[in-house]
Protein backbone atom coordinates (compact mmCIF):
# COMPACT_ATOMS: atom_id res chain seq x y z
CA UNK A 1 0.00 0.00 0.00
CA UNK A 2 2.88 2.30 0.86
CA UNK A 3 4.47 1.62 -2.55
CA UNK A 4 1.21 2.48 -4.30
CA UNK A 5 1.01 5.79 -2.43
CA UNK A 6 4.60 6.68 -3.36
CA UNK A 7 3.92 5.73 -6.98
CA UNK A 8 0.78 7.89 -7.11
CA UNK A 9 2.58 10.87 -5.57
CA UNK A 10 5.40 10.42 -8.09
CA UNK A 11 2.98 10.28 -11.03
CA UNK A 12 1.11 13.36 -9.83
CA UNK A 13 4.43 15.21 -9.47
CA UNK A 14 5.47 14.25 -13.01
CA UNK A 15 2.15 15.37 -14.51
CA UNK A 16 2.35 18.64 -12.56
CA UNK A 17 5.90 19.34 -13.79
CA UNK A 18 4.97 18.51 -17.40
CA UNK A 19 1.93 20.79 -17.17
CA UNK A 20 4.05 23.65 -15.84
CA UNK A 21 6.66 23.36 -18.57
CA UNK A 22 4.27 22.88 -21.51
CA UNK A 23 4.61 25.59 -24.13
CA UNK A 24 1.74 28.00 -24.55
CA UNK A 25 0.39 27.93 -28.10
CA UNK A 26 0.42 31.45 -29.62
CA UNK A 27 -2.91 33.01 -30.42
CA UNK A 28 -3.91 33.51 -34.07
CA UNK A 29 -3.71 37.12 -35.32
CA UNK A 30 -5.78 38.53 -38.18
CA UNK A 31 -4.98 41.53 -40.40
CA UNK A 32 -6.95 43.48 -42.95
CA UNK A 33 -6.19 45.67 -45.93
CA UNK A 34 -7.56 49.15 -45.33
CA UNK A 35 -7.35 51.74 -48.09
CA UNK A 36 -8.76 55.23 -47.65
CA UNK A 37 -11.43 55.76 -50.34
CA UNK A 38 -10.52 58.19 -53.10
CA UNK A 39 -12.08 61.64 -53.21
CA UNK A 40 -15.21 61.84 -55.33
CA UNK A 41 -14.61 63.02 -58.86
CA UNK A 42 -16.68 63.38 -61.99
CA UNK A 43 -18.47 60.13 -62.85
CA UNK A 44 -16.44 58.48 -65.57
CA UNK A 45 -18.55 55.44 -66.50
CA UNK A 46 -22.29 55.88 -66.97
CA UNK A 47 -23.64 52.53 -65.91
CA UNK A 48 -23.40 49.74 -63.37
CA UNK A 49 -19.95 48.26 -62.78
CA UNK A 50 -19.64 44.76 -61.36
CA UNK A 51 -16.55 43.47 -59.58
CA UNK A 52 -16.18 39.74 -59.27
CA UNK A 53 -14.03 37.98 -56.71
CA UNK A 54 -10.38 38.35 -57.73
CA UNK A 55 -8.58 35.31 -59.12
CA UNK A 56 -5.76 33.94 -57.01
CA UNK A 57 -3.88 30.66 -57.09
CA UNK A 58 -1.51 28.78 -54.84
CA UNK A 59 -0.43 30.40 -51.59
CA UNK A 60 -1.80 33.75 -52.74
CA UNK A 61 -5.33 32.34 -52.50
CA UNK A 62 -5.00 31.37 -48.85
CA UNK A 63 -5.59 33.43 -45.73
CA UNK A 64 -2.16 32.80 -44.20
CA UNK A 65 0.24 35.70 -44.75
CA UNK A 66 3.02 34.67 -47.13
CA UNK A 67 6.67 35.67 -46.75
CA UNK A 68 10.10 35.15 -48.27
CA UNK A 69 13.54 35.97 -46.88
CA UNK A 70 16.70 37.70 -48.10
CA UNK A 71 18.49 34.36 -48.04
CA UNK A 72 16.11 32.68 -50.49
CA UNK A 73 13.57 34.84 -52.29
CA UNK A 74 12.40 31.81 -54.30
CA UNK A 75 11.23 29.99 -51.15
CA UNK A 76 7.75 31.10 -50.11
CA UNK A 77 6.44 30.27 -46.65
CA UNK A 78 3.30 30.94 -44.64
CA UNK A 79 3.20 32.31 -41.12
CA UNK A 80 1.62 29.81 -38.72
CA UNK A 81 -0.43 32.25 -36.65
CA UNK A 82 -0.83 35.34 -38.86
CA UNK A 83 -3.70 35.53 -41.33
CA UNK A 84 -5.64 37.93 -43.52
CA UNK A 85 -9.11 38.42 -42.04
CA UNK A 86 -10.67 37.22 -45.31
CA UNK A 87 -9.31 35.38 -48.35
CA UNK A 88 -7.29 37.97 -50.35
CA UNK A 89 -9.53 37.43 -53.40
CA UNK A 90 -12.49 38.85 -51.46
CA UNK A 91 -10.57 41.27 -49.24
CA UNK A 92 -8.89 43.12 -52.13
CA UNK A 93 -12.05 43.11 -54.25
CA UNK A 94 -14.06 44.67 -51.44
CA UNK A 95 -11.33 47.23 -50.74
CA UNK A 96 -11.32 48.23 -54.42
CA UNK A 97 -15.13 48.54 -54.43
CA UNK A 98 -15.00 50.99 -51.50
CA UNK A 99 -12.16 52.89 -53.14
CA UNK A 100 -13.92 53.24 -56.51
CA UNK A 101 -17.26 54.14 -54.91
CA UNK A 102 -15.50 56.96 -53.08
CA UNK A 103 -14.09 58.15 -56.40
CA UNK A 104 -17.55 58.11 -58.03
CA UNK A 105 -16.18 56.09 -60.94
CA UNK A 106 -19.53 54.62 -62.04
CA UNK A 107 -23.23 55.13 -61.34
CA UNK A 108 -23.24 51.98 -59.16
CA UNK A 109 -20.51 49.53 -58.21
CA UNK A 110 -21.76 46.10 -57.16
CA UNK A 111 -20.81 42.47 -56.62
CA UNK A 112 -22.44 39.56 -58.50
CA UNK A 113 -24.62 38.85 -55.45
CA UNK A 114 -26.65 41.99 -56.28
CA UNK A 115 -27.84 40.28 -59.49
CA UNK A 116 -27.75 43.59 -61.33
CA UNK A 117 -27.34 43.97 -65.07
CA UNK A 118 -23.90 45.52 -65.30
CA UNK A 119 -22.67 47.51 -68.22
CA UNK A 120 -19.04 47.15 -67.11
CA UNK A 121 -17.16 44.18 -65.66
CA UNK A 122 -13.99 44.71 -63.65
CA UNK A 123 -11.84 41.62 -63.12
CA UNK A 124 -8.79 41.34 -60.94
CA UNK A 125 -6.05 38.78 -60.47
CA UNK A 126 -3.66 38.65 -57.52
CA UNK A 127 -0.21 37.84 -58.83
CA UNK A 128 1.75 38.58 -55.63
CA UNK A 129 0.82 39.52 -52.07
CA UNK A 130 3.73 38.82 -49.76
CA UNK A 131 6.30 40.27 -47.41
CA UNK A 132 10.05 39.80 -47.35
CA UNK A 133 11.93 39.45 -44.09
CA UNK A 134 15.62 40.07 -43.57
CA UNK A 135 18.04 42.99 -43.80
CA UNK A 136 15.76 44.99 -46.09
CA UNK A 137 12.17 44.02 -45.25
CA UNK A 138 9.43 45.08 -47.65
CA UNK A 139 6.04 44.08 -49.04
CA UNK A 140 5.35 43.33 -52.67
CA UNK A 141 1.88 43.49 -54.21
CA UNK A 142 1.18 42.76 -57.86
CA UNK A 143 -2.32 42.89 -59.31
CA UNK A 144 -3.71 42.57 -62.81
CA UNK A 145 -6.87 44.64 -63.32
CA UNK A 146 -9.07 44.75 -66.40
CA UNK A 147 -12.35 46.33 -67.35
CA UNK A 148 -14.67 45.45 -70.22
CA UNK A 149 -17.92 46.79 -71.66
CA UNK A 150 -20.56 44.05 -71.46
CA UNK A 151 -22.79 45.62 -74.13
CA UNK A 152 -20.11 45.71 -76.82
CA UNK A 153 -17.80 42.97 -75.55
CA UNK A 154 -14.87 45.39 -75.85
CA UNK A 155 -11.97 45.18 -73.42
CA UNK A 156 -11.43 48.77 -72.33
CA UNK A 157 -8.25 48.22 -70.38
CA UNK A 158 -6.05 45.48 -68.91
CA UNK A 159 -2.97 46.42 -66.91
CA UNK A 160 -0.63 44.80 -64.41
CA UNK A 161 0.51 46.89 -61.45
CA UNK A 162 3.35 46.06 -59.08
CA UNK A 163 4.57 48.02 -56.08
CA UNK A 164 7.32 47.21 -53.56
CA UNK A 165 7.10 49.17 -50.31
CA UNK A 166 9.80 49.12 -47.59
CA UNK A 167 8.64 47.89 -44.19
CA UNK A 168 9.68 49.52 -40.93
CA UNK A 169 11.09 46.23 -39.65
CA UNK A 170 10.80 42.48 -40.24
CA UNK A 171 7.67 42.05 -38.08
CA UNK A 172 4.39 40.82 -39.53
CA UNK A 173 2.65 44.06 -38.51
CA UNK A 174 5.21 46.18 -40.38
CA UNK A 175 4.89 43.94 -43.43
CA UNK A 176 1.10 44.27 -43.38
CA UNK A 177 1.39 48.07 -43.09
CA UNK A 178 3.71 48.08 -46.12
CA UNK A 179 1.27 45.83 -48.03
CA UNK A 180 -1.54 48.28 -47.24
CA UNK A 181 0.53 51.12 -48.66
CA UNK A 182 1.34 49.07 -51.78
CA UNK A 183 -2.34 48.29 -52.36
CA UNK A 184 -3.25 51.97 -51.94
CA UNK A 185 -0.58 52.92 -54.50
CA UNK A 186 -1.88 50.37 -57.02
CA UNK A 187 -5.49 51.51 -56.56
CA UNK A 188 -4.47 55.13 -57.13
CA UNK A 189 -2.58 54.23 -60.32
CA UNK A 190 -5.52 52.17 -61.58
CA UNK A 191 -7.91 55.05 -60.88
CA UNK A 192 -5.72 57.45 -62.88
CA UNK A 193 -5.69 54.99 -65.80
CA UNK A 194 -9.45 54.52 -65.53
CA UNK A 195 -10.07 58.25 -65.56
CA UNK A 196 -8.04 58.58 -68.77
CA UNK A 197 -10.30 56.21 -70.73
Amino acid sequence: MKRLSVLLVGLVSVFFMVGCTAAVVPQDRYYRVEVVPANAGVMRLDGVMELERFDAVGLTAGRAIVYTSDANTMLMQEYNYDFWHEPPSIMLRDALISYLRGANVARSIVTPEMRARPRFLLNGRILRLETQRGQTPFAVVELELGISDVTTGAVLMVRAYRTDVPAGDASVAAGVAAANQAVADIFARFLRDLQSL
